[in-house]
């Protein structure tokens, strides 16, 4: 049984007792690992790297940021280079491949042996973001003429180098996939049975190029622990397992977050990207912000006579633009997640337009009730009172409008819907909200 610790690792490289180092880490988890060892420098962490078995280390180096690897691969000797390059699964080493400058890859390429190079350059072919740069190739392959004796037997003697058992695709000698079996099955059944007889004839699979988003979908969708991938003609390629599904759903909501905040996403954690990258990052977005935002300056000049004959009317601008941002913000959070998690298609836009229509009129009822009894507070003219709440009533129905259907609009353009929030929907929010107050309070209040 393997015991987590909180380990001080410095201190035992300081002190040179690497033997006890050695021995601990052998009890560690590659996580917990590498949770140990993020703030030590390179030449510390190299040292580490030397005390962990091949597999371990091959685990831990994937999972590593992308300017500590390149940091390590410079200071690694070129045997222990290869050692870890060579037993890292196909899947890991063909991301690490893609980020590396030319000369690296030449370099990383030459240590694998010709099958292990063919496999990870046959990855690196497929799009970026595809089903294909997540396979592995490393599955148990079964055959339907096999009998459950047969392939109990192969489980056993390749079962222990491959990324899963408990989930086996069943191919014809041309390798067409033809089914799935599952560990368990094969268990209970009789040993003198075929394959064929317990294996599932119309298994899940996902095709190379299918995105790795879509991917994620379908086995959230199936609860699934792999996943066939095939080509054009349905032959095999691998499987994609839920621990690499895993990390696609981190990135992709990491991503969505970034974006949902109107800034260029940024692919490192926080600490490993530059304080010049979080600036470019960030810049654009403001400076296109700021532009939208000077807009309503514009807006408020063209009422300036109204302003001056009332200028009680200012004191509710801030609630005006506050609560169209929000209600913005509340539904397009609801449409852009439901656009991730499937149950919302580009189709259903009038679905959601509808719906959001009556829901923001019920909100809106409530808010501009709510709006009209704080106003009596602050002026006892009703024409004033009615006039705002009947602005704040059409600044809900509308910004309610404008959440729901900017992620469709921007889907329709084959943009990130995730771009359609934040600051982005608060800007466009506002300088609708803006025009709406002051167009229905001149318009009742006949000024």
């Amino acid at each position: 049984m393997k015991v987590k610790v909180k380990l001080d690792i410095k201190s035992f490289i300081e002190r040179g007792d690497f033997r006890t180092l050695k021995i601990i880490l052998s009890q560690q988890e590659p996580a917990d690992i590498l949770e140990m060892i993020e703030e030590l420098p390179p030449d510390e962490k190299i040292v580490v790297f030397r005390l962990l078995p091949k597999d371990q280390a091959a685990i831990v180096f994937s999972e590593l940021e992308f300017d500590d690897q390149m940091a390590l691969i410079e200071l690694f000797k070129e045997e222990k280079l290869k050692e870890i390059i060579s037993s890292m699964s196909p899947d890991d080493r063909a991301e690490l491949l893609e980020e590396m400058p030319a000369n690296v890859v030449n370099r990383l390429l030459s240590y694998l042996t010709p099958e292990e190079r063919k496999e990870t350059l046959a990855l690196l072919n497929y799009p970026e973001n595809s089903a294909g740069r997540l396979t592995t190739p490393k599955c148990v392959e079964l055959h339907p003429e096999m009998t459950v004796r047969e392939a109990l037997d192969r489980i056993r003697r390749e079962g222990k180098d491959k990324e899963t058992i408990y989930l086996m695709p069943v191919i014809d000698h041309q390798r067409k996939l033809l089914g799935v079996v599952r560990l368990e099955d094969l268990i209970f059944a009789d040993p003198d049975g075929l394959v064929e007889q317990v294996m599932d004839e119309q298994p899940v699979y996902v095709y190379a190029t299918t995105d790795q988003e879509e991917v994620a979908q379908i086995m959230r969708k199936y609860d699934l622990v792999a996943v066939p991938v095939v080509d054009s003609e349905q032959r095999l390629i691998g499987i994609i397992t839920i621990d690499d599904v895993v990390d696609v759903i981190d990135e992709e909501v990491t991503e969505d977050i970034q974006k949902m905040s109107s800034m260029v996403v940024t692919e490192q954690s926080y600490f490993h990207t530059s304080s010049w990258q979080f600036f470019t990052n960030r810049l654009p977005w403001l400076v296109v912000l700021l532009l939208l935002g000077t807009l309503s300056s514009g807006i408020i000049a063209r009422f300036e006579s109204l302003l001056a004959s009332l200028p009680i009317i200012a004191a509710f601008m801030p609630a005006m633009v506050d609560t169209g941002g929000n209600i913005g913000s509340q539904i397009s959070a609801l449409v852009i997640r439901g656009m991730a998690l499937g149950e919302i298609e580009q189709k259903d836009w009038w679905k959601v337009l509808l719906r959001e229509f009556l829901i923001g009129a019920m909100l809106a009822g409530v808010l501009a009730l709510t709006v009209l009894i704080r106003v009596v507070f602050v002026t006892k003219a009703s024409q004033v009172m009615f006039a705002v709440s009947v602005a704040l009533f059409v600044v809900v129905v509308v910004s309610n409008i404008i959440g729901a259907i900017l992620p469709f609009i921007a889907k329709a353009f084959r943009i990130d819907p995730a771009i359609m929030a934040g600051p982005l929907l608060t800007t466009i929010v506002d300088l609708m909200g803006i025009a709406i107050y002051f167009g229905i309070v001149n318009l009742l209040l006949s000024v």
